[in-house]
């Protein structure tokens, strides 16, 4: 396994240990009803009983998920990706950011084993670090 191979699982694996951690910290506060009464209640703060700005976002992330599910299933399938269904699966349950960046991790260390590699560019890194900055902060404001 090469550098930038490592280097992009770690990444992956950081995003979605911080996802989960991002995300999950908001469930407690659903968990006293019952596992349906949860989930209507969920929906419900996310969709119905919220601001503009909040529908955005759920209606954003719910057509980004589906077009990652997508991808994922179709990508996993193509490079024989074990358990695709997985990731889909936990992206519905868990969150889509954190079924997702384990996917990538998956898809990379599949891609490893194939390739003999690739360069990333610094502007790239550069990119993607202002983005995961952005994701963290906004992660630790809604805490």
């Amino acid at each position: 396994m090469n550098l930038t191979t490592k280097l992009l699982v770690s990444v992956y694996l950081l995003a979605a240990i911080l996802a989960l951690l991002f995300t999950w910290y908001h469930v407690p506060a659903y968990l006293g009803h019952g596992a349906l009464q949860a989930l209507i209640a969920f929906w419900q703060d996310a969709i119905i009983d919220t601001n503009p700005a909040s529908k955005f976002i759920v209606v954003d992330i719910l057509f980004l998920a589906f077009v990652c599910s997508m991808w994922m299933l179709i990508e996993g399938r193509r490079l024989g990706v074990r358990f695709v269904y997985l990731y889909v699966i936990g992206g519905l349950l868990i969150a889509i950011s954190v079924a997702f960046p384990l996917f990538m991790a998956a898809r990379e260390l599949r891609l490893s084993m194939a390739e003999s590699g690739y360069q990333i560019k610094a502007y790239d890194v550069i990119a993607m670090v202002m983005i995961f900055a952005l994701a963290v902060a906004a992660g630790v404001l809604a805490i």
